[in-house]
């Protein structure tokens, strides 16, 4: 299914589904969810990757959207979500994925051959 098929579909703008699938938007309604979970037909565990890591929904949603669009990119075990989501520096943490990436890549670099 298309980007615009699901948005039509979902009655919600092309532009806020993009935004929702890179991490540049905030957490949806759970209504929206089980919306798009019902269009699509999958559970929410399947829509959100929490499957592949070996989590719940409700387990996932711990973690910071952008976070969690990463862990799914780079194909990260839950081990890797878990460190990266305890990162932050002056109680402050990575708002978009780019700043997630950066993070993951300076830990990769640093432990190199060790």
């Amino acid at each position: 299914m298309t980007l615009t098929e699901l948005s039509r579909r979902c009655r919600i703008s092309k532009a806020y589904l993009s935004q929702l699938e890179t991490g540049h938007s905030s957490r949806p309604s759970a209504e929206f969810v089980i919306r798009i979970c019902h269009i699509l037909g999958c559970s929410i565990e399947v829509l959100l990757g929490a499957e592949d890591l070996g989590l719940t929904a409700p387990e996932l949603a711990d973690f910071p959207l952008s976070l969690r669009t990463l862990a799914r990119e780079e194909n990260l075990d839950t081990d890797a979500l878990l460190m990266l989501s305890q990162i932050s520096y002056d109680g402050r943490q990575p708002k978009s994925v780019e700043g997630w990436r950066t993070i993951l890549e300076a830990i990769r670099k640093s432990t190199e051959g060790v």
